[in-house]
């Protein structure tokens, strides 16, 4: 386990090595903000070792603590663009927050997986009669409980899948990691896609995908996070899952690049998926937690996707 964090740690001293080189004679304003992100990666990195290090317990904690701060944002940007409304609507985020420490706890300290089929209809009772009892109900109700609703499947349960991760098997070869390696493939392999997607995009991008959304999306940056993701993860998922354990190395090639492909193209779709929410509002960054990166919800936009899509592809298979 602290080899490969070791290694990830590495090949960040590479790449802030390479950023820092390329700043040189850059405009002050882009440089400060490039440096900025460059600590923030750091920070990431020195929480997932903590939280990989700490087991389940330091997951859980983890995925809620990025959970609750995208909560916040979520429900600033919401409000701003008449979301929710009535002065006792202030209840619903504080429902969402509820819902989801219950559900990380149960998941935390017990191997029942009850939480993740009775998370959706358990949220909806509570914002719906929290709404009606406290709220204002004729104008905006629909809104307002589906708004949160989205919130609350989206950063609690969809995150909540890394913590479900840790219930895969690992191969004979991962011994030294883990399951806990189920939980890094999917994390590090969903920022390289979306670093490699943005990089590429920006040298080689001609054709816009999503231009409402995202404007600086092209489908040359995300056929080239494609390819990227998907020989990544054939290296990878020997090492880190139980994904290539036949005795088949074709099987096991095909296998790893479908794991590769379905990361990229989910996390593409979890990217504008809070896109879309910010593009409503008006807002192009979902708040300033992380210097050089804008908010919680812009860091973590993709795992809502990937973490689950990952996790339900290897129970597919087996």
């Amino acid at each position: 386990m602290i080899g490969s964090l070791l290694l990830v740690a590495g090949a960040l001293a590479i790449g802030s090595g390479v950023r820092l080189y390329g700043l040189r004679g850059a405009d002050p304003v882009v440089a400060r903000k490039r440096r900025g992100s460059l600590v923030v990666w750091w920070v990431l990195w020195l929480l997932l070792s903590g939280a990989a290090l700490s087991g389940k317990v330091g997951v859980s904690v983890l995925c809620l603590a990025a959970g609750l701060l995208g909560l916040r944002e979520f429900d600033r940007i919401f409000r701003a663009g008449g979301g929710a409304t009535g002065t006792r609507g202030v209840a619903l985020p504080w429902v969402v927050a509820a819902v989801g420490v219950g559900h990380y706890a149960v998941l935390a300290l017990s191997d029942g997986e009850w939480s993740v089929a009775a998370f959706p209809l358990v949220a909806l009772a509570l914002l719906c009669t929290t709404q009606m009892l406290f709220g204002e109900t004729t104008t905006g109700y629909l809104r307002a409980v589906g708004g949160y609703l989205w919130v609350a499947v989206l950063l609690f349960l969809g995150l909540s899948h890394g913590v479900l991760l840790l219930k895969l098997p690992a191969a004979p070869p991962a011994d030294g990691v883990g399951s806990m390696g189920w939980v890094l493939f999917v994390v590090l392999l969903t920022e390289v896609d979306d670093i490699a997607q943005a990089l590429i995009g920006r040298q080689l991008g001609r054709r816009k995908m999503v231009p409402a959304l995202s404007p600086g999306k092209t489908w040359e940056g995300f056929l080239g996070g494609c390819v990227v993701t998907i020989v990544l993860s054939i290296a990878m998922a020997p090492w880190l899952t139980s994904l290539a354990n036949s005795a088949e190395w074709w099987w096991d090639l095909l296998i790893s690049a479908g794991a590769g492909l379905l990361l990229s193209v989910v996390g593409f779709l979890g990217d504008i998926n809070i896109s879309a929410l910010k593009r409503e509002a008006g807002v192009k960054d979902s708040g300033s937690l992380l210097p050089g990166m804008g908010g919680m919800l812009d860091r973590v936009d993709s795992l809502t996707f990937t973490a689950p899509a990952i996790y339900y592809y290897a129970w597919w298979l087996g």
